[in-house]
Parts: structure tokens; C-alpha cells; sequence
């Protein structure tokens, strides 16, 4: 599946199909079913940007960060914390409709693995 860059993703599938690039914009629907879909996949919500999509733009917002813990985590932990980040985004639905996730493997950052 091609990322689009200007588009608005309204499912949690799109993200996990193109392999979780941390600039796609996901509707707060799709994003906490990512949260949510997250810890079984094997990843940790690290980092949720929210802000405003207007058409094919979005307008990230300082007043709109959270951020998890870090990986390595166990799977029950990760779990704990990617609930945090549903509800930080459910919290946020008022004002922000747009969100971009950064979720690493729980294992680890990939550049900090051995080679």
C-alpha cells in the first residue's frame, strides 16, 4: 500500500499495512484503534502529535503531546501504556481530529538493536 502524505487515514489497517511511518495523519477514531491494536502487534505507543487537519494539510499543535514510555517494555507494561495513549487522544478529540503516531517495536528502538 502507498503512504499519501496529504491524506487524512480513517483506519488503524492503514497504519499497521504501511508499516507504521510516523508522519501518516489518523483520524482519532483510527488512532486509538492503533493504541488499542498496538501491544499484540508487539509495538509501544512512544509518542502521540495532535492537531488540526484542514482538507490536505495539518497543522500540528504544541499544546498537543504525549509522550509514553520508552522500549524495551514488557508486553503487559506496553499494554498499560497504550491504553494511556487512547485516552490521551479521547481526551483530545474536542479540539484536536488529527493524530501521528510514533509506535516502536517493544523490544526496542530498530536503530538501537544489534546488527
Amino acid at each position: 500500500m502507498e503512504y499519501a502524505r496529504d491524506q487524512l487515514y480513517l483506519s488503524a489497517d492503514a497504519f499497521f499495512r504501511v508499516g507504521r511511518i510516523n508522519t501518516m495523519k489518523l483520524s482519532p477514531d483510527a488512532a486509538i484503534a492503533v493504541c488499542v491494536q498496538a501491544a499484540e502487534r508487539g509495538l509501544l505507543i512512544s509518542r502521540i502529535e495532535g492537531g488540526i487537519w484542514h482538507g490536505a494539510t495539518f497543522e500540528a499543535r504544541l499544546d498537543c503531546i504525549w509522550d509514553g514510555r520508552d522500549p524495551p517494555i514488557k508486553e503487559s507494561e506496553a499494554a498499560l501504556n497504550n491504553a494511556r495513549a487512547a485516552d490521551f487522544i479521547r481526551g483530545e478529540t474536542s479540539v484536536h481530529n488529527a493524530f501521528v503516531i510514533t509506535a516502536p517495536p517493544i523490544t526496542g528502538w530498530a536503530h538501537k538493536q544489534p546488527r
